[in-house]
């Protein structure tokens, strides 16, 4: 299990664990860049926790202070999911780890 609050995580480990920890304290605990922010936290395929689903760009703003307000809506406005190879939690649950 990581322990996101005294540790820093790269983007692959974290992607890794998506589904083994709540949005909100990735959020709240890593430094994440505008492309994960919109590919997982604020993809509701991700979202399993209450706290996650109420997760939106001002509540990035206020844990992610490096991340540019106007970037981040313009990268929600032109993500298109259907570009991104996501595993389900189901795959992701079935496979041998």
């Amino acid at each position: 299990m990581l322990d996101l609050y005294n540790n820093k995580y790269n983007r692959e480990t974290l992607k890794q664990n998506i589904y083994a920890v709540k949005l909100m304290d990735i959020l709240k605990t890593q430094t994440l860049d505008i492309k994960f922010i919109v590919r997982y936290i604020l993809s509701d395929l991700y979202q399993l926790h209450d706290e996650d689903k109420a997760i939106n760009i001002y509540t990035i703003l206020r844990y992610q202070k490096h991340i540019d307000k106007n970037e981040l809506i313009k990268a929600t406005e032109i993500y298109n999911s259907d570009d991104d190879s996501i595993e389900d939690f189901e795959s992701y649950s079935n496979r041998a780890i």
